[in-house]
């Protein structure tokens, strides 16, 4: 089952209005809208979620771009990367000119402080939706997550050095995020099989 490029386009805009706080936001829109409704599959979108943090640009554009390439082909691409930025180029030329006039009222600062709990909470079902794709054998909903449910799933205990072993690299050294990344996925390459 795929989408058409217009499909991608109206889908991908939802994201754009709905993604605030950056491209990890649009991680549970893709699990829970197009992973779990059947157009990609959970290790097709982990895939796509990995090239997409190692190729430059920011990831919410590239994960855009690979979703819609995968869906139909480069007008998916197309459709799907317009179709996210969109929402940004508008929200940015109205704040521009709406911002500095309003950005003292308490409506604006409430909505903006609004905001900052909710692109946490995103981020955090991001994090459950990564170590679920990577820490685990099997499909760990967020539901099971929460109820203490790990039944039938196995661990990839060698996951958690490399999980480590990222983590130390970023913040310890001075070593390039992307030759990060390629450390840990060539580590993979003979660890994870």
């Amino acid at each position: 089952m795929t989408l058409t490029p217009l499909a991608l386009y109206c889908h991908f805009l939802v994201y754009g209005l709905l993604c605030f706080g950056g491209g990890y936001m649009l991680v549970p829109f893709i699990t829970a809208d197009l992973v779990r409704g059947g157009f990609l599959s959970e290790a097709s979108f982990a895939n796509l979620s990995s090239i997409a943090q190692i190729t430059p640009g920011p990831i919410g554009l590239n994960t855009a771009t690979y979703v819609g390439f995968i869906q139909s082909g480069f007008w998916g691409s197309l459709a799907a990367t317009l179709g996210l930025v969109t929402p940004a180029f508008l929200m940015v030329a109205a704040a521009f000119k709406l911002l500095k006039k309003y950005e003292d009222t308490p409506f604006v600062k409430g909505f903006l402080a609004g905001m900052k709990p909710a692109s946490l909470g995103f981020t955090c079902a991001a994090l459950l939706i990564f170590a679920g794709m990577s820490l685990f054998t099997a499909q760990l909903p967020l539901g099971a997550w929460l109820r203490g449910e790990f039944t039938g799933v196995g661990v990839r205990f060698l996951a958690i050095p490399l999980i480590l072993l990222a983590g130390v690299l970023l913040r310890k050294t001075k070593i390039p995020f992307p030759l990060v990344l390629i450390i840990c996925a060539v580590c993979g390459a003979f660890l994870l099989r």
